[in-house]
């Protein structure tokens, strides 16, 4: 009896350590250096920064129109990536020269401050903040708004387009559908960790160190909200991080106006790489669509 009950031990004891060790890799923002700034591409732009719900600085680039304009498109990375990261396949927006373009970075990313990634329902509430933001300081700006997200962005934007009947049109690169599912794949992608029994507690784990519930944020539930407003989803054909069954649940999920496209050969984040000519065409006539024919409200 007593070898039996040290082997139960030794067994809660490896779960609770491996979902521990879990719960890090989940919270944990991989560093990624600001690759570009608008300085790189001669743009006119402000430095800003604004307060997160708990206090956190968070920054940022606004990025005016060629002539003012009453539309600003917010732009949103991924999981650590930084805003100065989606200047190139975004650049295709402030070369139309029609809309103010809004970077901001997540928490814990570049130069915003913070420590960890919730992977959603906490960067829903930055999301939150730069859209108070944008009205408090540029209210002139932001009659109409507009988002695009990639990944961990793409996320958010479905989420708080769902919370922001005010974001008109959105676009989304490669987002998931179930943040529970995506750390179940995560955790058997690159580390071989078994769902059950260790990723609900590891997701309890992370729970209790952000002060915050985060095994229940669903975009899929989210983007249900979003019509009548235009949607783009994207989704590279190849993504390992993000696979196709993801985004089938999203476009079944999505109501009408929507339009897909499905990058063939592409990973996460490659779409721009491997058709250049196809994502900024897509891009730019979304936004065209959206803001310059009345469709996006």
């Amino acid at each position: 009896m007593t070898v039996l009950w040290m082997i139960i031990g030794a067994i809660i004891v490896l779960i609770v350590s491996v979902a521990w060790y879990a719960s890090l890799e989940i919270t944990r923002i991989p560093y990624l250096e600001v690759p570009y700034r608008p300085d790189d591409f001669g743009w006119t732009y402000e430095t800003v920064s604004f307060r997160s719900f708990d206090g956190l600085r968070l920054s940022g680039w606004f990025v005016p129109a060629a002539t003012p304009s009453p539309v600003t498109i917010i732009i949103q990375h991924g999981i650590g990536s930084n805003a100065g990261d989606m200047l190139l396949n975004t650049a295709c927006l402030q070369r139309v020269g029609r809309w103010n373009l809004f970077y901001y970075n997540f928490r814990g990313h570049a130069d915003s401050e913070g420590k960890r990634t919730s992977l959603g329902p906490l960067e829903l509430k930055d999301l939150d903040n730069a859209i108070a933001f944008l009205k408090s300081q540029k209210p002139e700006c932001c009659k109409r708004l507009g988002i695009y997200g990639h990944s961990l962005g793409a996320a958010v934007a479905i989420a708080g387009a769902a919370q922001h009947p005010e974001l008109s049109a959105v676009a989304a690169e490669s987002s998931f559908s179930y943040i529970y599912k995506t750390v179940r794949h995560f955790s058997w992608l690159y580390y071989s960790i078994p769902y059950f029994p260790f990723i609900p507690l590891a997701l309890w784990f992370a729970s209790l160190r952000l002060g915050r519930r985060i095994g229940d944020f669903a975009p899929v539930e989210a983007i249900r909200k979003i019509a009548p407003r235009p949607l783009l989803l994207i989704q590279p054909e190849n993504d390992r991080r993000t696979p196709m069954w993801d985004f089938a649940e999203l476009v079944e999920a999505a109501g009408e106006p929507k339009s897909i496209w499905v990058v063939p050969g592409a990973d996460h984040g490659e779409p721009w790489m491997v058709d250049k000519e196809g994502y900024e065409q897509r891009l730019v006539n979304f936004f065209i669509k959206a803001f310059e024919s009345g469709q996006g409200g």
